[in-house]
């Protein structure tokens, strides 16, 4: 290892020293599941911590449609960089599997989209919007969400509330309190949904109440992420 002297003191110093406020982020209750698992030696264990496909020997099971994309990329050729909207052609097929090909929204280009890094860089993206041309709304999220969708929305000096969704009595939705939420949030404000397998309780709304929920925020016209 090289060092670097600046005065009496040795750059490693200085570099420790200016990590000092820097703690240690607090561990994903999730993944500490995860963890526990590989740390527990019983043969007879099974992880239902994180939600992954897996085989009876506990490996991660490949989609076949994962390989064959996989087998369809390989080769081709790759743009240094993309515009600012990401892969065009990948927001405007995303639209399609999200509102449906023969939907107005998507015959009548009623939709605006870009490219983001799986669900956490989305959230992220769209925290930042919201803080820079909505900064007077705020985001409801669930309650229970997953633990970082809390960090990104704070993270973007964005103010947050929770909404009604688990009722551990039933372990199923709690509809009823999650409508009295909507219909008693300030109209134009932002929600976020999980759209199927909600993280972490795995609790969906069936199709007839996700109707109810969609026509309650167009009453209110607020706004769904």
């Amino acid at each position: 290892m090289m060092w670097r002297y600046l005065g009496r003191r040795p750059m490693s110093t200085l570099a420790t020293d200016w990590w000092h406020n820097v703690g240690i982020a607090p561990k994903d209750p999730i993944l500490s599941i995860t963890e526990a698992f590989f740390a527990d030696s019983s043969p007879n264990k099974i992880n239902l911590g994180v939600g992954a496909y897996r085989d009876d020997e506990g490996k991660p099971v490949v989609l076949q449609c994962v390989r064959d994309a996989e087998a369809k990329i390989t080769g081709c050729e790759f743009l240094e960089s993309l515009s600012r909207q990401g892969n065009v052609k990948l927001v405007e097929e995303s639209a399609k599997l999200a509102y449906g090909e023969n939907s107005d929204v998507v015959k009548e280009g009623r939709f605006a989209g870009v490219q983001a890094l799986s669900g956490t860089g989305a959230c992220r993206l769209f925290a930042e919007f919201q803080r820079r041309f909505r900064p007077e709304s705020q985001i409801y999220l669930p309650s229970p969400t997953w633990s970082n969708h809390h960090n990104i929305w704070r993270d973007a000096r964005v103010p947050s509330r929770t909404y009604h969704y688990y009722d551990p009595e039933s372990k199923g939705l709690h509809f009823g309190a999650l409508m009295d939420d909507v219909k008693n949030a300030p109209d134009h404000s932002f929600f976020l949904l999980h759209p199927c397998a909600h993280n972490p309780t795995g609790v969906d709304p069936t199709e007839e109440q996700w109707r109810e929920i969609s026509h309650q925020f167009k009453v209110k016209s607020s706004q769904i992420i």
